[in-house]
């Protein structure tokens, strides 16, 4: 069974390269999209791929591009993954031994949430399921909202390895992203 991992990003520069050596080994295919970042995100991602697209940013719609980068995809399975987003060795040793003789079309992965260098592991923090495994064709975003959950056609079910989110450095960019995301959008 062939993997692709689709990243969407933009201006991740910081984060984009260790979220990319977390699959280096573990992909068939990485397809990047890039949502016109103005900083080194694609320079970073051509270390490690080709399927590099370009497409416009919409921060009211993100999962555009990323439903863009699933019909790029070639896989049997498609990874889902944001550039603040590692898997783990034994979390990709998981899904290849799942993914070889199932009847279901997605998995829920869960995500040890560290924000300001801390794992949280209470309330909505963890342990966080997530459906981010899919085989292709069978799944998408439906593009309503700014965080709406993927959709997958058939049944569902969930890994035990948690993959890394590393989602907040600082209050500041908490604060950032609040504002930005749910302000500037309405």
């Amino acid at each position: 069974m062939k993997i692709s991992v689709v990243i969407s990003a933009y201006n991740e520069q910081s984060l984009i390269e260790d979220c990319l050596k977390s699959v280096a080994k573990f992909a068939d295919e990485i397809i990047f999209i890039d949502n016109t970042s103005q900083d080194s995100t694609v320079k970073i991602a051509r270390k490690y791929t080709d399927k590099i697209f370009i497409r416009e940013n919409d921060p009211v719609m993100l999962n555009k591009n990323k439903n863009f980068g699933f019909t790029k995809a070639t896989g049997d399975w498609i990874i889902s993954l944001d550039a603040d987003e590692r898997i783990t060795p034994e979390l990709a040793s998981e899904i290849k031994k799942k993914i070889k003789n199932t009847r279901v079309n997605g998995f829920e992965i869960s995500r040890k949430n560290i924000i300001f260098g801390k794992w949280i592991q209470h309330s909505i923090w963890w342990p966080d399921y997530n459906l981010r495994l899919f085989r292709k064709g069978k799944g998408k975003f439906a593009q309503k909202h700014v965080h709406e959950k993927l959709d997958v056609a058939g049944g569902v079910a969930k890994l035990d390895n948690p993959m890394l989110h590393y989602n907040y450095q600082t209050v500041s960019q908490f604060i950032r992203k609040l504002d930005k995301t749910y302000t500037e959008s309405e």
